[in-house]
């Protein structure tokens, strides 16, 4: 394993995934960890988020597939685990770099827009212990995700929580965080408005 890229914002976390994809067929979820850095706990967090939030999620189970990984992401950081294991079945798990392409090129101009708004700012709230709490957040966001994915959209807005989560972590913005914290509650009130 190398020591990783070290992303630092969205369109880097995408670069990574894009460099891992590069001169093969097809890329598995371990050549993609190991690009971005088996340490890098919030971009290994936040890249099955933009996952969830991008067309991918049209094929039914992504989303489940995808909150799996933020779960045990999100657990191994709470635990403070030094490196992310993952079963061995999901490492190898691959697709086709033409379609890594074409998510990356369908996130990148969202990408650009977010990364040119984060900044360091209420860092205290981001930094440990309190990344923790931002971790747990995200792992109990995931276990709702295969409940979610039978109502439309609801998802990809608990994804979208989830991504600011973990990219507040990554790019040391609190206030990202507490953005994060008004998107779950938007989520909260739809849920409870399809339920009522």
């Amino acid at each position: 394993m190398n020591d990783g890229c070290g992303p630092e914002s969205v369109a880097e976390v995408l670069d990574c995934v894009e460099d891992a994809a590069q001169g093969t067929d097809r890329v598995t979820v371990e050549a993609v960890i190991d690009r971005i850095g088996g340490d890098a706990f919030p971009p290994l967090i936040l890249l099955p988020a933009l996952l969830m939030v991008s067309p991918l999620t049209a094929i039914f189970g992504v989303a489940t597939v995808c909150a799996v990984a933020i779960a045990l992401a999100s657990i191994q950081m709470i635990m403070a685990r030094e490196k992310l294991w993952l079963p061995k079945f999901i490492l190898r798990a691959d697709i086709s770099s033409q379609k890594i392409n074409r998510i990356i090129a369908w996130l990148e101009r969202p990408a650009r827009v977010v990364d040119g708004v984060i900044d360091r700012r209420l860092t205290t709230l981001v930094a440990s212990p309190f990344d923790r709490l931002w971790a747990l957040l995200c792992l109990l966001l995931a276990l709702v995700v295969p409940a979610l994915e039978l109502v439309p959209l609801s998802a990809t807005i608990v994804a979208a929580a989830i991504s600011l989560f973990a990219l507040a972590m990554l790019a040391r913005d609190g206030l990202l965080a507490l953005v994060g914290l008004l998107v779950l509650g938007g989520a909260g009130w739809l849920v409870w408005s399809v339920v009522t």
